[in-house]
């Protein structure tokens, strides 16, 4: 059975959130081995730069991604998709891959070190809240399996 991780720095800290998330999760499971690991924030990261901070959250993530998994990372300049072509991308990575793990970094975004070692994706050319991004990312996947299972979901 296809893994699906959500990996991110920094916990979820609105319940509204957490409930979306929740929510997603569950669905998901329905289809695939789905987790979210949430890593901690980076110790007194309020205090560096964004690129150093950037880089001391690239360490944390890097140390989670293993060799053998398919690897997309969050990112604004990312490819971007269509409902029905994020599907069919994510169809072909699941058919190539028994791991999928997608990299939400924090605040400022993802280290350039991070990004080389798998794809960008973009889920829009808009910015949005790096918690709220979990639950957008969860729906998408959830409505990736409905469009290649030709369920009811999407339409």
């Amino acid at each position: 059975m296809l893994h699906i991780t959500i990996l991110s720095i920094g916990k979820t800290n609105e319940s509204y959130v957490k409930e979306g998330l929740d929510k997603y999760i569950k669905l998901l499971s329905k289809y695939c081995k789905p987790e979210c690991i949430e890593l901690p924030d980076v110790k007194n990261g309020n205090k560096m730069s964004p690129d150093k901070l950037k880089d001391a959250e690239a360490e944390l993530l890097l140390n989670h991604l293993p060799d053998k998994a398919a690897i997309l990372f969050l990112d604004e300049t990312g490819k971007t998709f269509s409902s029905e072509k994020f599907a069919e991308y994510f169809n072909k990575k699941s058919l190539d891959a028994s791991k999928i793990i997608f990299v939400i970094g924090g605040s400022y975004g993802l280290s350039e070190k991070k990004k080389k070692k798998g794809e960008s994706i973009s889920l829009s050319a808009m910015t949005f809240n790096h918690q709220m991004v979990r639950v957008i990312l969860a729906e998408q996947i959830f409505r990736a399996f409905t469009i290649i299972k030709g369920t009811g979901y999407h339409h």
